[in-house]
C-alpha cells in the first residue's frame, strides 16, 4: 500500500468521538461489579427455584419455567438497555436475570430436560 492510498483525517478527527462516554462505558464493566451482579445473582437462584420454577414445573411442565426465565430475561434485558433508567434499577434487573436463569437450571426437572436434550444430540 502507497502513502497516497492511506486516507487522511481532517485536523478535528478526535472530536468525532464521544469521549466522556466511551469512559462511562468503560467503568460500567468494572469486574468486581460484575462479578458482584452474578454473586447476587447465583445466591437468589434458589429462592427462584422454589418460589417460581417448581411451582410452574409442578402445573405445567419444564416448558413452562424455561419459558418464564426467557420471558424474564428479555424484560430485563429491555429495562438495562434503557438509558434514562437509574443505573440501580438496571443492576437490579441483570441480579434478576441471573437469579431467573441460575433458579431455573437448578431445578432438576429443568436439568434432566437440558441433559437429554444434549445427549440426543
Amino acid at each position: 500500500m502507497s502513502y497516497d492510498q492511506i486516507p487522511q483525517l481532517p485536523a478535528d478527527h478526535h472530536k468525532a468521538v464521544d469521549w466522556d462516554r466511551v469512559k462511562r462505558a468503560a467503568r460500567l464493566q468494572h469486574p468486581v461489579r460484575t462479578a458482584a451482579t452474578l454473586c447476587a445473582g447465583a445466591v437468589l437462584g434458589p429462592w427462584w427455584t422454589s418460589h417460581a420454577a417448581m411451582p410452574l414445573i409442578k402445573l405445567y411442565g419444564a416448558a413452562a419455567a424455561i419459558g418464564l426465565t426467557a420471558m424474564t430475561g428479555v424484560y430485563a434485558s429491555v429495562v438495562m438497555t434503557i438509558g434514562r433508567i437509574r443505573p440501580i434499577v438496571r443492576r437490579l434487573a441483570a441480579v434478576a436475570l441471573v437469579t431467573a436463569i441460575s433458579g431455573t437450571l437448578y431445578a432438576a426437572p429443568v436439568r434432566d430436560l437440558i441433559a437429554a436434550w444434549i445427549m440426543e444430540s
